[in-house]
């Protein structure tokens, strides 16, 4: 998959990218291909003028200055770490490492962070919360955790590449992501994931089984369907999307 149309605002879009933290060896291949998707998305729905706005909108809500490095995504970006419960088992040395590249890459694109667990319930209380806050605009609390012993909790904006202290040389913006990742895969190799079997339906996929995501996936999938019909029907006005504030 290259991309595919978006077909909301994108005023009211966050893109959330959930990634396996307990594969550190196919961690930033997961990545890349994940959001290869989403900006190929972005550019094959928005024309340059539009995306540009929304980069200079993202720039305007920082909560700190931007930082010579940070080059924010135009859309409102989260990155999702699950599995924390088997990814915490893991060494320090590769706990520490992977919290680090994380924590890079959320911070120089303007993406909020935070650690999964299906089955930790403080964890799950939050993504509900969390997919809440991005869904339906209900306030979210939200504490921050840079402890890279503990669940990594960072909103947008919140971080910064000196407290980090990945020790990467300067560079320009455009070249950040690329820098971060020498540093990791020279750490761990990743891994080839061509011989992997490509399910029908990768929301299938066991290895992947998210409760929450899964039920709010099925539920959406219904109000979808449920238009859809109404809408080959007659039954339902073309409802009007609202101006951002």
């Amino acid at each position: 998959m290259t991309g595919s149309s978006l077909t909301h605002s994108p005023h009211h879009v966050t893109v959330l990218i959930m990634l396996d933290l307990s594969q550190p060896e196919i961690l930033w291949t997961t990545f890349e291909e994940a959001f290869s998707v989403v900006r190929n998305a972005m550019k094959m729905s928005y024309d340059d003028k539009i995306i540009q706005e929304l980069k200079q909108q993202r720039i305007k809500e920082r909560k700190k200055a931007v930082e010579r490095e940070v080059d924010p995504f135009p859309m409102k970006l989260c990155l999702i770490g699950g599995k924390y419960d088997q990814f915490k088992d893991l060494s320090l040395d590769k706990i520490e490492l992977v919290g680090k590249i994380l924590r890079a890459t959320a911070h120089v694109l303007g993406a909020g962070l935070y650690y999964h667990s299906a089955k930790d319930k403080s964890l799950l209380r939050r993504t509900k919360d969390l997919l809440s806050h991005y869904g339906f605009g209900i306030q979210f609390s939200d504490t921050k955790c840079t402890d890279f012993e503990k669940p990594l909790a960072i909103s947008a904006g919140a971080d910064s590449l000196s407290s980090i202290d990945l020790q990467f040389p300067q560079t320009r913006p455009s070249a950040i992501l690329d820098t971060i990742k020498q540093i990791y895969v020279t750490r761990i190799p990743q891994e080839s994931r061509s011989n992997e079997i490509i399910l029908e339906d990768p929301s299938n996929d066991p290895n992947f089984n998210e409760p929450i995501i899964d039920r709010l996936r099925a539920q959406r999938e219904e109000e979808i369907n449920i238009l859809l019909h109404d809408m080959l029907e007659g039954r339902i006005p073309q409802i009007p999307i609202p101006d951002p504030s």
